[in-house]
């Protein structure tokens, strides 16, 4: 089951996608980017494999019964240009393009505006610097400034990851619930690589059973070769 969706309101408002669209895209993003042996398995030339039945098995929330239902979102979604797709027999197969990095890069750029025509909104809702998501609630009303704290990170330090695999080291910590550590799990990229690292990430941030998600990661870090502790 996958209990999180993550969707960049700001920009996905300027497509024609609406939030089923982007909650299927949040799907197809974690797909993509896992490094499960499963998955791993079914790709091809890049692409992956999307079970239509295990994606309406994994997201109720979107109310979708039949597979061609998917299909016609995912083909929409295509057009607009975040993901390209190509079929082998009745198997759709999925990849994310580059655009996919602009619902993970200067989202923050939009929050000044907001602010200035908003400055008696309730605190809860504010676009605060300091806050991290204590709750899924604070996640979202927070989101564009939560992001904007990981950008300095990643700017920071001698970081070498592309766009691409920034927003792939944000989105699993999200999931992991530690946004705060980004300048830890760099120093941990540098030392067991970002392959392995992504993949520590994905498997504990789905963990259903790990009471401390953080320690549950950072003791796999140390078995697959992680020494240096910030």
């Amino acid at each position: 089951m996958k209990y999180n969706i993550n969707i960049n309101q700001i920009i996905l408002a300027k497509t024609d996608l609406d939030i089923v669209d982007g909650a299927i895209l949040d799907y197809l993003y974690y797909l993509c980017s896992s490094r499960s042996e499963k998955v791993e398995r079914q790709r091809k030339n890049g692409y992956t494999w999307v079970n239509f039945n295990y994606l309406i098995e994994e997201m109720p929330m979107l109310r979708i019964k039949a597979k061609s239902r998917i299909s016609e979102r995912i083909k929409k979604i295509a057009e607009t240009g975040y993901i390209s797709t190509w079929r082998e027999g009745n198997k759709m197969y999925i990849k994310m393009t580059g655009k996919i990095d602009e619902l993970f890069v200067k989202t923050n750029d939009f929050s000044s505006a907001f602010v200035k025509t908003n400055g008696s909104v309730r605190q809860n809702e504010r676009l605060t610097l300091v806050s991290v998501r204590q709750t899924e609630h604070n996640h979202y009303t927070n989101n564009h400034n939560t992001k904007s704290n990981v950008n300095v990170d990643l700017k920071n330090g001698d970081n070498s990851l592309s766009d691409t695999q920034n927003g792939q080291l944000r989105y699993c910590l999200e999931k992991l619930e530690d946004l705060k550590s980004t300048k830890f799990w760099l120093g941990v990229i540098k030392q067991i690589g970002f392959q392995k690292t992504i993949e520590i990430l994905i498997d504990v941030g789905e963990s259903e059973t790990a009471k401390d998600k953080r320690k549950c990661a950072v003791g796999l870090a140390k078995k697959a070769g992680f020494k240096k502790f910030f």
